[in-house]
């Protein structure tokens, strides 16, 4: 596979696209033409945990763009059905790839289009520092998984390009208990960070006062790995 377009680009976009224009021939679909034109003018600069800037092709607008093989949706969840609403009617070839947290996000996209879908989940993180520079901060891998016209053997496709990019990933026949687990922690982590205002650091794993927020966090866990069992999904580890 050697055309990818990675559609969104934010931080993790941003991450993806540099890094696969190192193995690939990859566009950029950008929500801004202005955007656009910075990263075919300076290209895709990355610091922190790698230092390089790669060479991409990217518009604002779809059919501007090479037809890919593969189509990365780097998105956040709630501009998923707008972004892949603006690639109905195109790459009707190529494979896309979903990386949202949480469930559902397969449906939204696969709405749009009859493309061959595989889910995924990064955890991987950085920070943009603007619409060409982006900081690779956390080096973990991405899960990816088939979900509707793929195999396990396409999963695992994809997850060797990227491993082969310089970023980590995996493959697995089934997603979905990852994807629980990376729900799990999210819906519990950020939900506790929004309400007290505290990063994520120490304070969640604080569990020998009545009051530490690790018993909080830790309950709340407790309760999504309810949900999950209820479900009929047998999570891989303890989130």
């Amino acid at each position: 596979m050697t055309r990818v377009c990675v559609a969104g680009a934010g931080t993790i976009g941003s991450l993806f696209a540099a890094h696969l224009a190192r193995v690939a021939e990859v566009s950029v679909l950008t929500r801004r033409e202005e955007h656009a034109r910075a990263l075919n003018e300076q290209g895709l600069r990355v610091t922190g945990r790698a230092d390089f800037t790669a060479s991409v092709t990217a518009s604002a607008d779809p059919s501007a763009l090479p037809e890919p093989e593969l189509v990365v949706v780097a998105c956040k969840g709630s501009d998923l059905d707008a972004l892949t609403e603006r690639l109905a009617g195109h790459f009707a070839e190529a494979t896309l790839m979903t990386v949202q947290n949480g469930l559902g996000a397969e449906e939204v996209a696969g709405a749009h289009g009859a493309w061959p879908l595989l889910s995924a989940v990064t955890f991987m993180s950085g920070t943009r520092h603007g619409d060409t520079q982006v900081e690779y901060v956390l080096d973990t891998e991405t899960w990816i998984g088939p979900y509707r016209g793929t195999t396990p053997a396409d999963a695992h496709a994809v997850a060797d390009l990227i491993v082969s990019s310089g970023l980590k990933a995996a493959a697995f026949d089934d997603l979905r208990p990852a994807q629980w687990s990376k729900l799990i922690f999210n819906a519990t982590v950020n939900a506790v960070a929004a309400l007290t205002g505290l990063a994520h650091d120490f304070h969640f794993a604080e569990v020998e006062r009545a009051g530490d927020l690790g018993l909080l966090v830790r309950g709340l866990m407790e309760e999504g790995k309810t949900v999950a069992a209820s479900a009929g999904v047998e999570l891989w580890e303890d989130p």
